[in-house]
């Protein structure tokens, strides 16, 4: 037995006994293909039947293999990580996003070195606590309308992706602006040629989220509406003035994606181009700070 089945197989079974969700990390499948093998084998006593069995990869024709297997529940990342601890945490938002964890969950974890397929070598146990950021942020974000929730959470996505993977492999800055758009548009001005206009681009089209990675960098904000309609690029935020209690350091983007969230109904996500930092604001306070290459190792218990 080499090492990758020795740690499937004791991570499989530290989650029958005490987990409530194991999470897998795989590229090409393989560490699956050998967590399948235990998976197929006839129920024991103390098999956990309630246990939840997620298998998350980065790799689209990974993603479609595990999509047809039983069993499990597949999750596409949407970029690779430089760390461990920010492949789980990237992980645990999807899970998060998706209502598959909850507070008080323990979360037994296979994965190994990132963007080196084949490299498993880690078991980590991650307990679901209450003022784990990324919980709160949950249910931050659960606090939104349906649909409105979803957009949301792609921008955030899109946001993350630019901040892990830059545009051409230069730190890229943005501003996101979602919901109530018509009173947005009202305290903006368009900087350019809308690139948008004329077309029907829905930022859950995996062509839209391509085009506005390649936008991003050009002056002005982007507008998206409750129902993720991209309405335009390149829009110049001039919202009223008004008094904002914002940490110090902050660059005019941030003060003004803080602005325009104060005096309409609309979250704004920037990305920082100095150092990737993803911030959210909703009436004009700064509610959630990620920097996705350096997201805290709170709750992170490596056991090997």
């Amino acid at each position: 037995m080499d090492m990758t089945e020795s740690i499937v197989k004791h991570g499989y079974s530290l989650a029958q006994e005490i987990g409530d969700i194991l999470l897998i990390f795989t590229e090409t499948g393989r560490t699956y293909k050998i967590l399948k093998k235990y998976l197929d084998k006839k129920c024991e006593k103390n098999d956990r039947k309630d246990l939840k069995i997620v298998v998350t990869t980065p790799n689209e024709d990974t993603y479609s293999f595990l999509k047809n297997e039983e069993k499990i529940i597949p999750i596409l990342l949407r970029y690779r990580n430089k760390y461990k601890s920010t492949m789980i945490k990237q992980a645990m938002i999807k899970l998060l996003q998706n209502n598959l964890i909850k507070e008080g969950d323990t979360i037994v974890t296979i994965l190994g070195v990132p963007r080196t397929p084949g490299s498993i070598d880690t078991i980590s146990l991650i307990e679901v606590s209450s003022n784990d950021f990324l919980l709160k942020f949950h249910k931050f974000i659960n606090s939104m309308e349906g649909i409105k929730r979803l957009v949301v959470n792609e921008v955030l996505d899109i946001a993350m992706e630019l901040s892990i993977e830059g545009k051409e492999g230069k730190p890229v800055g943005a501003i996101f602006v979602v919901g109530d758009s018509e009173r947005v548009l009202k305290m903006s001005s368009q900087l350019i040629l809308n690139p948008f206009e004329g077309h029907d681009a829905v930022i859950f089209d995996k062509r839209v989220r391509g085009t506005i990675k390649e936008l991003a960098g050009i002056d002005g904000a982007f507008i998206i509406s409750d129902k993720g309609e991209v309405i335009s690029a390149g829009r110049y935020l001039e919202p009223l003035s008004c008094t904002l209690n914002l940490p110090l350091g902050l660059g005019a983007r941030h003060y003004a994606a803080a602005a325009i969230s104060k005096h309409t109904d609309a979250v704004a996500i920037t990305v920082s181009d100095s150092g990737g930092v993803v911030r959210m604001f909703k009436d004009g306070e700064m509610v959630v700070e990620i920097d996705p290459n350096k997201l805290d190792r709170e709750c992170f218990i490596p056991c090997i």
